[in-house]
């Protein structure tokens, strides 16, 4: 018993010269790649076998496109979780976490999702920088400010004398 010709397998090609092979004995093995364009999903098997049935092993869809690194923005880091991944497939979401000094304005926090043309989607600035609240005025002086976020610079003026 053997296998016919290989299967087609969606945005990949059999490695090596087994393309037009039209039958292959029991047992042995066929590794695919992606075609440009796509890149192999991680931990998805992309090599077929033929079995004792005379039937090719079955395998999952393991190529996709892939996003660039995800955006970096100056009020948030990517989430932990997120930031481990090497492989960012189209449609994918990553969550941001507001950075220390920001606070989050809405119980959502900020995404970003890889589109279809393999960009990603502007992140919401949906942190703002925390208040250190209004600077107390030192004896025998005031404290001249219009802006008490973080990052804020305040200057103290002497009374006369």
């Amino acid at each position: 018993g053997d296998c016919g010709p290989l299967p087609n397998i969606s945005h990949a090609e059999p490695q090596g010269n087994t393309k037009h092979q039209e039958s292959f004995s029991v047992g042995s093995t066929v590794t695919y790649s992606c075609v440009p364009g796509y890149t192999k999903l991680p931990l998805l098997s992309n090599i077929i076998q033929c079995l004792p049935n005379s039937q090719w092993s079955s395998l999952l869809e393991f190529c996709g496109r892939d996003c660039p690194q995800t955006p970096s923005v100056p009020f948030a880091r990517i989430s932990p979780q997120d930031q481990t991944r090497n492989f960012y497939a189209v449609n994918t979401t990553v969550r941001y976490i507001c950075r220390p000094g920001y606070e989050n304005t809405t119980d959502q926090p900020p995404t970003s999702t890889c589109l279809d043309n393999l960009t990603w989607t502007k992140v919401p600035e949906l942190c703002r920088k925390k208040s250190c609240g209004v600077p107390a005025n030192p004896e025998h002086g005031q404290v001249i400010t219009d802006d008490h976020l973080l990052g804020a610079r305040a200057n103290v003026v002497c009374d006369r004398g």
